[in-house]
């Protein structure tokens, strides 16, 4: 019964999250182009840009937030697939083993890659949680769709962006995989390239624990790890 009437809360939020225009920003993402972003090296992803109006967000949002020297890190895979494969995106946490409540946070990729949703259903993406999420009482995963207006931003740059929120009844999260989703390398893909994958920062986003400590959110959201995926 719980878990019916938290779920519906979810949808409510994770809607707010990714289809509002309160904020049109990115932790992430490559300078404009025509071209969808693709990298022939990590080295390439290395010398990607982050967007000063994404950091600017981020700094309000924790200017008056003590720093910690240890907290929450987040990272994304990186991962390997073939052309028209399914690659698995995995993100994770570390540094917070009992001690995280809920989580809703966005990704970003080239919007070449398709997500994959969940069978006979366009709204809710196909999943799998790991054992950081083991103890959940909801989770949901849903694409940012075009028709959704998403940032200006992304859309010029040819980014895609998906959001998930995982919740627990107290500070339950662990370390160790939260979830992994799913996406579809293009058929004419080739072998060598490197599609950066990101995280992608809204004033709404969170990852929080019961405590509300707002330093160890402002480490999750300064220290994220970016993934890639490269294909075979």
């Amino acid at each position: 019964m719980k878990l019916k009437i938290i779920i519906p809360a979810v949808i409510m939020c994770i809607t707010a999250f990714s289809c509002g225009d309160k904020n049109k920003n990115s932790y992430s993402s490559p300078e404009t182009s025509k071209e969808s972003p693709t990298f022939s090296s990590f080295e390439d992803i290395d010398e990607v840009k982050k967007p000063s109006d994404s950091r600017t967000v981020l700094e309000n949002n924790f200017k008056d937030v003590p720093d910690v020297d240890k907290g929450p890190v987040l990272s994304i895979s990186n991962t390997t697939a073939k052309a028209g494969e399914i690659a698995e995106i995995t993100v994770s946490v570390e540094g917070a083993d009992l001690n995280w409540n809920n989580s809703g946070i966005h990704l970003t990729y080239p919007d070449v890659l398709k997500c994959v949703y969940q069978e006979n259903d366009d709204k809710f993406l196909k999943y799998k949680v790991g054992i950081a999420s083991e103890f959940n009482t909801g989770v949901v995963a849903m694409e940012w769709k075009k028709e959704n207006n998403p940032p200006e931003e992304l859309v010029k740059q040819n980014l895609g962006t998906s959001f998930f929120t995982v919740m627990f009844k107290g500070n339950d999260g662990q370390d160790g995989e939260i979830i992994t989703l799913y996406l579809e390398i293009p058929e004419d893909a080739e072998s060598g390239t490197v599609y950066p994958l990101d995280f992608y920062y809204r004033d709404s986003d969170m990852f929080i624990n019961t405590q509300n400590d707002k330093s160890f959110e402002k480490y999750a959201f300064t220290h994220t790890k970016a993934g890639s995926i490269t294909v075979e």
